[in-house]
C-alpha cells in the first residue's frame, strides 16, 4: 500500500456545487478515494475505489467529450453502487451527477449539479498527475 495525499477537485463556477477526490492511498492497481460532493445544502464524504485503467478510461472520454462538445462518462466504484457520471450537453454545459456511498449503507447521497466543459482540461490533469503514481 502506497498512501497519497492529493485532491482533484472538479473546478465550478459556485460555491454551493463542489465534487472532489481525495486520494487515500494506492494497492496495486486500485486508488482509494474520499468521495465529496456538495450539492446546494446537501453534502457527503464516501470511501470510493477505482482501478488503474477505469479511470484512464474516464480521462480519455472526458477528452473526447472536451473537444467534441458531446458525450457522458461514468467513474464506478468498485466496492459499492456509488457512481460519477458526466454528461456534456451542446451548448457545452456539463451535467454532473452520481451517488456518495452505496445504497445499502445507511446513509448516502445522490446529487446532481451542473458545470461548464471549461472545468474539464484540469480535472484530466489531475487524474492524469495522479496516474503517474506506482505501486511497486
Amino acid at each position: 500500500m502506497i498512501e497519497i495525499d492529493d485532491i482533484i477537485e472538479l473546478p465550478t463556477n459556485t460555491e454551493t456545487e463542489k465534487l472532489s477526490l481525495a486520494t487515500r492511498y494506492l494497492v496495486y492497481e486500485n486508488f482509494t478515494f474520499d468521495l465529496t460532493a456538495l450539492s446546494d445544502k446537501f453534502s457527503g464524504t464516501s470511501h470510493f475505489c477505482a482501478r488503474r485503467q477505469e479511470i484512464e478510461k474516464f480521462c480519455d472520454e472526458l477528452q473526447t467529450m472536451y473537444s467534441t462538445l458531446m458525450g457522458k462518462t461514468i467513474l464506478t466504484d468498485n466496492d459499492s453502487d456509488a457512481f460519477i457520471e458526466l454528461e456534456i450537453e451542446p451548448n457545452g454545459q456539463l451535467k454532473v451527477i452520481g451517488q456518495v456511498g452505496g445504497s445499502h449503507e445507511e446513509h448516502f447521497l445522490k446529487f446532481s449539479f451542473a458545470t461548464d466543459q471549461t472545468s474539464i482540461p484540469k480535472f484530466i490533469q489531475d487524474f492524469k498527475t495522479l496516474l503517474k503514481n506506482e505501486y511497486s
